[in-house]
């Protein structure tokens, strides 16, 4: 069997309806780069990580993989502080702080892709309008699992920032 990749440590603050979840995640360190990128986004930031970076260091994977409507990122495994990171070979993959935040999240199984994203968002924000919470910026969405994985066992997530 595969072994499980590590994932952000967040807590969950409320459950509503819809599979809709709000969660304090802690600080992240993020390899990102912009979708279209020579040899695919992906394929780019894997190569990071299986150690195409200034160390030849194979830093693992993780989960999710973060997408919005312009990039691609990974999330660093918590082992790692912005000095002990490897430095990526590839200068369009940037290395990103993400600070600690509270996101509004719906988690859904099978294929995600640009109508089903966006028929969950739809969810997501009118859930969270019933609830009177606030959100800021636009939704990205989170994979978990790896190609190999059978549709109605992924695990995938919509996310919206939640204004403080």
């Amino acid at each position: 069997m595969f072994s499980k990749v590590e994932e952000p440590e967040y807590t969950v603050l409320e459950s509503l309806e819809n599979n809709v979840e709000i969660r304090e995640y802690r600080p992240q360190i993020w390899a990102a780069i912009a979708k279209g990128s020579e040899n695919g986004a992906f394929g780019t930031l894997a190569g990071y990580i299986f150690g195409k970076n200034n160390q030849k260091e194979r830093i693992g994977m993780t989960a999710p993989v973060v997408t919005d409507e312009g990039r691609m990122a990974f999330v660093m495994p918590k082992r790692y502080d912005l000095l002990s990171l490897p430095k990526p070979n590839n200068e369009k993959i940037k290395i990103e702080t993400i600070a600690s935040r509270i996101l509004a999240v719906i988690r859904f199984s099978g294929f995600t892709g640009p109508e089903k994203d966006e028929k969950h968002l739809r969810v997501l924000e009118q859930t969270l309008q019933e609830h009177g919470i606030k959100t800021e910026g636009m939704a990205f969405v989170m994979r978990y699992n790896p190609p190999w994985t059978p549709p109605f066992m992924r695990r995938n997530e919509v996310a919206l920032l939640v204004s403080r």
